[in-house]
């Protein structure tokens, strides 16, 4: 049952899918409220199927390729309805919508009807790191996202032609305010999934985990995040230099993500 519930969810994100790109090829907002719509009613089959997974197999479903898809494609999913009951930013969706799609289109793609858990998976830890670093991934790509934005909406203010898409995104504060808003949300998240993950790793492995390549660009990438905090509280960053950054931080998650090591020893490949 959980199976048709994630594919009838792709269905109802094809739609928001679908707004993204007739939006992107138009340039102004198409068909948003049957989207958002289609994504609310989605996002509740989604969690559906996440719930009854985890009730049949008596752990929370995070453990193979299509459960991690599927729990992050939610939380994306959570992140922006949660972001737009705040701002109205509807915008945002022509960057988020293909996400969820894509996480769930995955996740559909490499379903596997086994329950068995790899036995390094078999740790409390896991139900502490890998919540806390999606979570700080969605928080964190909703501020690449305002950063995107502020710079579409900073070019077409300067712009003496601005097109039609000048007058649907949100106000350069508004922008700047999601973005610093959800790296303060992303970042102690991610800080606290590294830590949690090295002390996992530490008790697995012991020290030959830090050779793993996606520790390495994690360690990076919240360098880079930190030195934005700095220069956003410190020096009083906004605007341009922070989006910049917050764009660059975000390519970091992108690269983390989908590294694979070349020394040997990939200790991210449990999904099987």
């Amino acid at each position: 049952m959980y199976v048709v519930l994630l594919r009838l969810a792709l269905g109802l994100y094809s739609v928001g899918l679908l707004h993204s790109v007739l939006t992107v090829l138009n340039k102004k907002h198409t068909m948003f409220r049957p989207a958002l719509g289609a994504v609310i009613a989605g996002f509740v089959l989604h969690v559906s199927s996440i719930v009854l997974r985890g009730m049949e197999v008596q752990y929370l479903p995070i453990t193979q390729r299509y459960e991690a898809f599927s729990f992050y494609g939610a939380l994306v999913a959570l992140g922006f309805l949660v972001a737009y009951a705040k701002y109205r930013i509807s915008p945002l969706s022509v960057f988020v919508f293909p996400l969820i799609f894509v996480m769930t289109f995955v996740a559909n793609l490499s379903y596997d009807p086994s329950s068995a858990i790899p036995s390094v998976l078999r740790s409390n830890w896991i139900y502490i790191h890998i919540p806390l670093v999606f979570l700080g991934f969605t928080a964190l790509f909703l501020a690449f996202a305002a950063a995107v934005m502020y710079l579409l909406q900073e070019r077409e203010l300067k712009s003496k032609r601005p097109t039609m898409f000048h007058n649907r995104l949100p106000s350069l504060e508004i922008c700047d305010d999601l973005a610093y808003r959800s790296l303060a949300i992303g970042f102690p998240l991610i800080t606290l999934g590294i830590v949690s993950g090295a002390l996992w790793a530490q008790t697995a492995w012991g020290s030959a985990w830090a050779r793993d390549i996606k520790v390495m660009l994690s360690f990076v990438t919240w360098f880079v995040y930190l030195l934005l905090i700095h220069y956003r509280l410190i020096a009083g960053w906004r605007g341009k230099k922070a989006a910049y950054l917050a764009i660059v931080g975000f390519i970091g998650v992108l690269l983390t993500f989908l590294a694979a090591n070349p020394f040997g020893g990939d200790y991210h490949t449990f999904y099987q």
